[in-house]
């Protein structure tokens, strides 16, 4: 796995103890499932998502924490998930990643609230669902004032920017990688099992897992 230091993976984080995660998927655009499995690492999705941010290793370790409630020990499935998150764009794109969802495929779904990192996501097939939420008293009040100051002001000042960036990673630093995902993130089993669709008129067929259950010869 990729962990090396990079102009955009400081040596703090290729030195941190960090969600890693195991996953499974077809072989081919109409194959069935694969004999082996990914490894996926917080700096693969820094790769996807364009940088790295606190947004997403708190939605990564938000994940870890539902996967491994819908997975036990087995690796993460997906073509067998769905999930919705705050229509934040580091929160959105860690579960498209992490979980396969995708809106085009009615699987990924966004919504303006609540507030903060949450997560629902279901395991399709057995009608596992859970919800994940960060603790409120995890992210300061003082980083969403500077956060929402900089929304408000898009002619900021560049100091402005530099000092919310320094403030983000020292939280990230000396808070977040301070405690185990278990103690940041909390786990409610849904029963709820009706899902309801996404509102987007170009959904379409995800061809490339209908055919993952097909043995082999």
């Amino acid at each position: 796995m990729d962990n090396a230091v990079e102009w955009y993976w400081p040596k703090w984080a290729a030195e941190a103890e960090l969600p890693v995660f195991r996953v499974r998927d077809t072989e081919s655009s109409h194959g069935r499932y694969a004999d082996d499995v990914k490894w996926i690492t917080v700096k693969d999705l820094v790769k996807f998502h364009g940088h790295a941010c606190d947004g997403l290793f708190r939605g990564a370790f938000a994940l870890s924490v539902a996967f491994s409630a819908l997975f036990k020990d087995e690796p993460i499935d997906r073509t067998d998930l769905r999930v919705i998150s705050r229509n934040s764009p580091c929160l959105g794109d860690v579960a498209a990643y992490l979980s396969g969802g995708r809106i085009r495929f009615n699987t990924q779904d966004v919504r303006n609230g609540p507030p903060g990192v949450w997560y629902i996501i279901q395991r399709i097939s057995r009608h596992h669902a859970v919800r994940v939420t960060e603790d409120p008293a995890l992210y300061p009040t003082s980083l969403q004032q500077m956060e929402a100051h900089l929304l408000a002001h898009p002619d900021a000042a560049p100091d402005d920017v530099d000092r919310l960036q320094e403030a983000q990673w020292q939280w990230v630093q000396q808070v977040l990688l301070t405690k185990t995902p278990q103690q940041s993130y909390h786990l409610e089993i849904l029963q709820e099992t009706v899902w309801p669709d996404v509102p987007y008129a170009h959904k379409g067929q995800r061809t490339d897992v209908l055919l993952k259950n097909i043995p082999r010869t």
